[in-house]
């Protein structure tokens, strides 16, 4: 592991190497910025959605915003973030990256997330998300127990502090999972990435649709056994 300080725009972060593919930022945000966010997405609360994991929600950071106007978060808001995390992510793993997608995560008393493979089975099999190549999350907050982001193979976990940004391959070589949560509720945000000269056949999208299709309905039949329990 290593250590070191890192400059990117106006911000100085204490960077923490794991392993080449699995680096921590810390200080990315403020505490303040990190409230901020927080009281955002929960001027809204009924814009949570169930997720694939259990006692976890998930929302578009978009979502509040048409509801109650911000005078700070706002798209030049999440475009700038989005900007300095590529720019990041270019650092981390050499190559130019492409963003996929942006969520705001809420995990709840009893949330945990299972051994797993972002874009694959177990086995190595490739899934339908196999274009998430990396994440990078942005921990709001540290006031709750349990909720660790571990790394099975590789005997590491990480409890990060609130501000804290965490970039990873979430590929089969990196099979990773979240404690359970013990008590309080963890918030993150959470940006999927591709590289940039990723390319795809037209049947991978074809294939991927009746993937998703499937699993959507699996995810549902998980998700009415949680709600008998």
């Amino acid at each position: 592991m290593g250590k070191g300080k890192h400059r990117i725009d106006w911000f100085v972060m204490e960077k923490i190497i794991h392993r080449d593919d699995i680096v921590e930022y810390r200080d990315f945000f403020t505490p303040e910025e990190c409230k901020m966010l927080i009281d955002y997405y929960e001027s809204t609360p009924e814009e949570w959605q169930e997720t694939c994991f259990f006692n976890a929600r998930v929302m578009d950071p978009n979502a509040p915003r048409h509801k109650i106007p911000h005078d700070i978060i706002n798209k030049p808001y999440f475009d700038a973030m989005r900007d300095k995390l590529a720019a990041m992510s270019v650092e981390v793993f050499g190559k130019q990256v492409k963003n996929l997608s942006l969520s705001a995560h809420k995990w709840m008393p009893g949330a945990y997330a299972a051994d797993h493979s972002d874009n694959s089975e177990l086995d190595g099999r490739p899934n339908a998300w196999r274009e998430n190549k990396f994440v990078t999350i942005i921990y709001l907050n540290d006031n709750y127990v349990g909720g660790k982001l571990y790394f099975r193979d590789h005997k590491l976990s990480i409890a990060p502090k609130a501000g804290t940004m965490v970039c990873f391959d979430v590929g089969i070589n990196n099979v990773h999972g979240v404690t359970r949560i013990e008590s309080g509720d963890r918030y993150t945000m959470l940006l999927s990435w591709d590289f940039a000269d990723s390319v795809y056949p037209p049947e991978y999208f074809e294939e991927k649709e009746k993937e998703i299709m499937q699993t959507r309905i699996a995810q549902e039949k998980q998700r009415e056994g949680w709600r008998l329990l």
